[in-house]
């Protein structure tokens, strides 16, 4: 046989058993290729390969019968909450009644040169402690002035009231009563000469010089007892009003002098710590320059913005939770600082809803002005509720929340109402449910309304 027909068999061979290979392993897309003639498809499906019928399904299972592992928990009585959360800054408290002000940034009343600097920052100063001292020199030597004429006043004021004097008005009787008895001498001797002039014949001068003397003895006694009556009256009352005038304008100007001096030494207003100083010694200062911030750190309080739509109707006084950490379930969320709500605006902010709040925060050294805290405000409690894990509640095909109770080896959908959800626990309430009851909790989304549970540690 010649080669060119060997080799001619031996492809046609390779050819055939390739095409074989191919009907009989992938029939099924031969098959779809082939023109569709039964005969064809009919030769083509029995040289291919045969694949064993897949089982029927069944379509009914009895789910009683089949044991689903699952996790469970009970049912237990809990306190859960409702909060209303936000970002707040920690700040000073403002003045309010009975209460000093949580901050006061100081400066002169007067301007001057500071001369000392009497604390420093972080030092705890008390209301009236004296922190910077401006030079007083001149204010000083004013003050002195002031008290020496107040001293002058109050002097004279005592000489006008001491007079008169015991003695003085003993002279001035002496003198009333000289003068009654150079009257007394004066009146007889008019009278004897008058008297002897009409009897012997006495001289008409004499008679008229005793007549004389007579009446200057009754001006010295009367000028005697006008003096005497002076002095009893003395002072007066206008010359007291005088006198007593000059000693208020003396002490008011004494006082201006004690406040202009008092004004150059600067003092805390309020119980505090030393935050800020913005001034050294020598320097010149006025009063548009803040020189010391203080600011008490226990009198601190939160402003936060929280949606007012999840605020209850009586918001003041409520409790609330302050986190440093910026998310309270991070690590040490649980150290919570409890403040008190003691505010709320009255006004909304009509581009977010939302409403600023205050609250007071006790003094805690992890507590600073100027910090960003995270807040909860406890709007809700709930106290003594049925509470269960929160991946016990799932909904089913209504969208109603079930739990599955577990009794003995049967797991049963029951429909609850849930309420507050707090660290993993939901609030829930039924008809029948009481404490301790058994729930399904892993692997409680899509179980069958009835079925048997295998109870996974």
């Amino acid at each position: 046989m010649k080669t060119w027909r060997k080799w001619s068999l031996f492809l046609l061979g390779v050819v055939l058993l390739t095409i074989g290979w191919i009907v009989y392993f992938h029939n099924a897309s031969v098959a779809a290729r082939l023109p569709k003639w039964g005969w064809v498809q009919a030769t083509i499906g029995k040289l291919g390969q045969r694949t064993p019928p897949a089982a029927v399904e069944d379509e009914d299972p009895d789910n009683t019968k089949n044991e689903i592992p699952v996790h469970i928990a009970h049912v237990s009585v809990e306190t859960l909450h409702r909060y209303v959360e936000g970002v707040g800054v920690i700040s000073p408290r403002p003045a309010r009644q009975g209460q000093m002000a949580g901050s006061a940034n100081l400066a002169s009343a007067v301007p001057g040169v500071v001369a000392k600097i009497l604390c420093q920052v972080g030092q705890q100063v008390h209301a009236g402690q004296p922190v910077i001292q401006l030079d007083d020199r001149l204010t000083k030597s004013a003050e002195e002035q002031a008290n020496a004429s107040l001293a002058q006043a109050q002097a004279s004021l005592a000489a006008l009231k001491a007079t008169p004097r015991p003695d003085q008005l003993q002279i001035a009787q002496l003198g009333v009563d000289k003068a009654q008895s150079n009257l007394a001498f004066a009146q007889k001797t008019y009278d004897r000469l008058k008297q002897l002039a009409a009897e012997q014949g006495t001289s008409g001068k004499s008679v008229e010089q005793a007549a004389t003397d007579l009446a200057a003895a009754r001006n010295d006694l009367a000028v005697s007892q006008k003096q005497l009556a002076l002095l009893k009256s003395s002072p007066t009352p206008q010359e007291l009003a005088q006198e007593q005038a000059k000693v208020a304008q003396a002490i008011a100007a004494l006082a201006a002098a004690r406040t202009q001096r008092q004004m150059m030494t600067i003092t805390a207003p309020i119980d505090a710590t030393v935050v800020s100083l913005s001034v050294n010694p020598g320097e010149s200062v006025d009063i548009t320059r803040t020189l010391v911030q203080l600011v008490a750190m226990d009198r601190l309080m939160v402003d936060v913005d929280v949606p007012a739509d999840q605020l209850p109707a009586k918001t003041e006084g409520l409790p609330a939770q302050i986190f440093v950490t910026p998310d309270p379930a991070s690590s040490d969320g649980g150290n919570a600082i409890v403040g008190k709500v003691t505010f709320v605006s009255p006004q909304v902010d009509p581009r977010n809803g939302a409403v600023m709040v205050g609250i007071d925060v006790p003094a805690d050294p992890a507590l600073r002005p100027g910090l960003s805290v995270r807040v909860r405000i406890v709007a809700e409690e709930h106290k003594d509720c049925l509470a269960v894990p929160r991946e016990a509640v799932v909904a089913d095909e209504n969208g109603d929340s079930v739990i599955a109770l577990v009794e003995g080896e049967q797991a049963t959908h029951k429909t609850v109402k849930a309420g507050l959800d707090e660290n993993g626990l939901i609030e829930i309430s039924a008809d029948g449910l009481k404490e301790g009851a058994v729930v399904v909790t892993a692997g409680a989304y899509g179980l069958p309304q009835a079925t048997r549970v295998k109870v996974v540690d």
